[in-house]
């Protein structure tokens, strides 16, 4: 299961890299479109910062989480009267960018289907007929 769910993390991470060159450096989207990804990837990194920060739930009485959907730290407990154990890793500082790729992919794959949309949907000029 593990290595299941780091293959979806590095797709999604493979599929913001390929949107942002797609958009950002080949620009291949202009205008309102291309506006909107930048908007986006700011909603994005707004909500992975208030969301690994300030979200918290509590899974079973005695394990309680911060972030979502990766975790930036985890207090669990034995008993409901023992104290509060956490678990400080290198999560803490790797929750923010993977929580952002995580909330980044699934528009990337939309700006991607309009970079492709828009590149297969351009006619050629009609003086520039190619040569058989």
């Amino acid at each position: 299961m593990a290595i299941l769910l780091l293959m979806l993390f590095l797709v999604m991470i493979a599929l913001d890299i390929w949107a942002a060159v797609r958009v950002i450096f080949q620009r291949r989207l202009k205008g309102w479109v291309g506006l909107s990804y930048y908007i986006i990837a700011l909603l994005a990194l707004a909500a992975a910062l208030v969301v690994t920060s300030y979200f918290s739930y509590y899974p079973n009485p005695n394990t309680h989480v911060y972030g979502w959907p990766v975790p930036q730290v985890i207090f669990q407990r034995d008993t409901p009267t023992s104290p509060w154990l956490d678990y400080v890793g290198p999560a803490v500082f790797l929750a923010y960018p993977m929580n952002f790729a995580v909330y980044m992919s699934i528009p990337s794959g939309v700006f991607i289907f309009l970079a492709m949309r828009r590149r297969h949907g351009q006619k050629m000029p009609p003086n520039t007929a190619p040569e058989i």
